[in-house]
């Protein structure tokens, strides 16, 4: 047990372990999504995919409603972790750099467009907060690129190319359609695309001192997760 831990009270413990759990159910959702429209899966499809019974879904949830709710408030806090990382300018730049491509994946993997459609239908004011999270964290990502420019890091690209790029590219390549049509691993062409990205933007002598290790364990784990959400989304 952390000091962390055994400085929290029982009730506190309690209530990490229940936010833990709910999250949990939530994520399992995330891949369904990428597959089937939110607003047309059933309560019964919910708790089927987050594998609970009802009975917990109800010490968790009022509705479905609160679920999409809830959903959203996860996503907006992935955002804003995301151009909180990239933002902090403590960080060694090329760190951000790896940072920049590893939350753009995971941004990608885990704010579909189905999910975005779903919530603009379900709830325009949910939907608004989305858009304004996702905004803040596109606008720090477009500052951190400019940063590098004029610290000589970066070649002179428009940076708004990073932010087009990346929404364009990442979000075709989580489909597995897309994948399957044209022979391609997700792997493969996760490795390729930041090969591509350290060598479109960052100046020789800078791409040459970057750990690649970092960012190959985290494509890895993404890749795993990937695998088995396709896996367990299926009916």
């Amino acid at each position: 047990m952390s000091e962390v831990e055994k400085s929290a009270s029982p009730v506190e413990q309690r209530g990490e372990r229940y936010e833990e759990l709910k999250q949990k159910y939530l994520t399992r959702l995330l891949p369904v999504i990428q597959h089937q429209r939110l607003g047309h899966l059933r309560l019964d499809d919910i708790v089927r995919f987050m594998d609970i019974s009802k009975a917990t879904f109800y010490k968790y949830f009022s509705s479905k409603e609160d679920v999409v709710e809830q959903g959203v408030d996860l996503v907006v806090a992935s955002l804003k972790q995301a151009a909180t990382l990239v933002g902090d300018e403590s960080s060694p730049p090329l760190l951000r750099f790896q940072q920049a491509f590893m939350q753009s994946l995971d941004i990608a993997c885990y704010l579909p467009e189905t999910l975005l459609l779903d919530v603009k239908q379900l709830s325009p004011l949910l939907w608004e907060r989305v858009k304004q999270a996702q905004r803040e964290w596109q606008q720090q990502l477009q500052r951190f690129y400019e940063q590098g420019i004029a610290q000589g890091i970066f070649h002179p690209i428009k940076p708004v190319l990073a932010v087009l790029q990346n929404e364009l590219f990442l979000r075709n390549i989580m489909d597995p359609v897309f994948l399957m049509e044209r022979d391609l691993t997700l792997r493969m062409l996760l490795y390729d695309y930041y090969e591509l990205q350290k060598y479109q933007w960052l100046l020789p002598e800078f791409a040459k001192q970057i750990d690649d290790v970092p960012v190959s364990e985290f494509i890895d784990r993404v890749v795993h997760k990937f695998s088995l959400g396709i896996y367990k989304s299926q009916p």
